[in-house]
């Protein structure tokens, strides 16, 4: 098959799963993948595979328009690479714009070409619900021709907010590429020649990840634990300074260590011991299945998908949302109890990997891809994982 992916090009959950599905179906699958939009995949770097095509989305600047058209632009762009290309299946992530404009370059073109969104949280609960965002959300998920959801968590809302029938949404599970997550990616005497106890969080630190939550749980965890410990920050985001200012004056300042953005995670993650993720709303939680993968407990908020992901007690500790004493007590029998810590990371990546089974997990997409194209999906997706 010939495939169009649109996806944010930004560091995130959703562009990172999008092109790991994308560089699946091209070197695993043999279909030929087109991304298309404003810059490459996070991920894509340099080096990819020869079925592996990046288009850029080019944005008419003209001084009537007060901001760049860019769906317009998408899908009339898009429209011309149907029909260039013979597209088959285009697989938007995100409803808005993304699937919007998939369907807009799907008439233009007057090809059959099958429309496929999967949503990933923020598009439905935030942008897409809002009053002036339903109708054409809606009018997307009803008119593509298959809908997917990245946890029964958003399955279930976006039924709720958008009365849609059962069995419109299927949900397929994130997941992860085990090439780059895996306990084997342990480099601590380089990444960690203290040997301290490392806390990790990773984020675009927006304030629906409550990052000060995570400045106030390390802080909870130093003052109570003896062991000399850090927190290191991947990601970053519009809270950084106030991270920044609050790890300073609880004077930990020193002990917070902001990594920035980096496309190679694995082995830093690989090298700490805890993943602190006290969102107020994930749908998901791929930075979750990541530390998992890795070997490491997770602490989380009882936030969204998150409970389907971490398994509480098992593979780390769940705690409500904004409970930071809470958050602390579960995280200190996890600092504290070695003999846990080592459980729970290797229950942990044995998690990872056997639920959210990458080649599993492709093959659902693709054949997802050819009930569409034969006709099988017949516009509605069953539902269930």
């Amino acid at each position: 098959m010939k495939i169009a992916i649109l996806n944010y090009h930004r560091m995130g959950g959703s562009g990172i799963v999008a092109y790991e599905i994308g560089r699946a179906m091209a070197e695993e699958m043999g279909h030929t993948v087109h991304f298309v939009g404003l810059e490459p995949p996070f991920r894509m770097g340099e080096q990819y595979s020869s079925r592996i095509h990046f288009h850029k989305v080019w944005l008419k600047d003209y001084p009537v328009f007060n901001y760049p058209p860019y769906t317009l632009a998408l899908a009339s762009q898009l429209s011309e690479l149907i029909v260039r290309c013979d597209i088959d299946v285009i697989h938007s992530h995100y409803a808005l714009p993304h699937a919007v404009a998939a369907l807009l370059a799907r008439d233009i073109s007057g090809r059959n070409v099958k429309c496929i969104t999967t949503l990933h949280g923020t598009d439905i609960t935030v942008v897409g619900a809002h009053p002036t965002m339903k109708n054409i959300t809606c009018h997307a998920l009803m008119k593509c021709d298959a809908v997917t959801a990245v946890s029964n968590y958003l399955k279930k809302e976006t039924e709720r907010i958008f009365e849609l029938p059962k069995g419109r949404i299927r949900t397929i599970y994130n997941f992860l590429n085990p090439e780059f997550f895996n306990p084997g990616l342990e480099e601590k005497q380089r990444l960690n020649p203290e040997n301290d106890f490392i806390c990790l969080h990773t984020s675009n630190l927006r304030r629906v990840k409550l990052p000060l939550d995570v400045i106030r749980i390390f802080h909870g965890l130093v003052v109570k634990s003896a062991k000399p410990m850090q927190l290191w920050i991947l990601g970053e985001g519009p809270m950084q300074s106030e991270m920044a200012a609050l790890a300073a004056g609880l004077g930990i300042g020193d002990r917070v260590r902001f990594m920035g953005i980096q496309t190679n995670i694995g082995p830093v993650i690989a090298s700490a011991d805890l993943l602190i993720m006290p969102s107020r709303e994930e749908s998901f939680g791929l930075s979750a299945l990541e530390a998992m993968a890795c070997g490491l407990p997770v602490l989380a908020a009882q936030a969204g998908g998150l409970p389907e992901v971490v398994r509480d007690g098992e593979t780390g500790f769940l705690f409500p949302i904004g409970e930071v004493e809470t958050a602390v007590g579960k995280g200190l029998q996890i600092v504290e109890d070695p003999d846990l810590h080592k459980s729970m990371g290797k229950k942990a990546a044995e998690h990872a990997v056997n639920t959210f089974n990458m080649k599993t997990i492709v093959r659902r997409y693709n054949q997802l891809y050819l009930d569409a194209v034969s006709g099988n999906g017949k516009g509605a997706v069953p539902s269930g994982t």
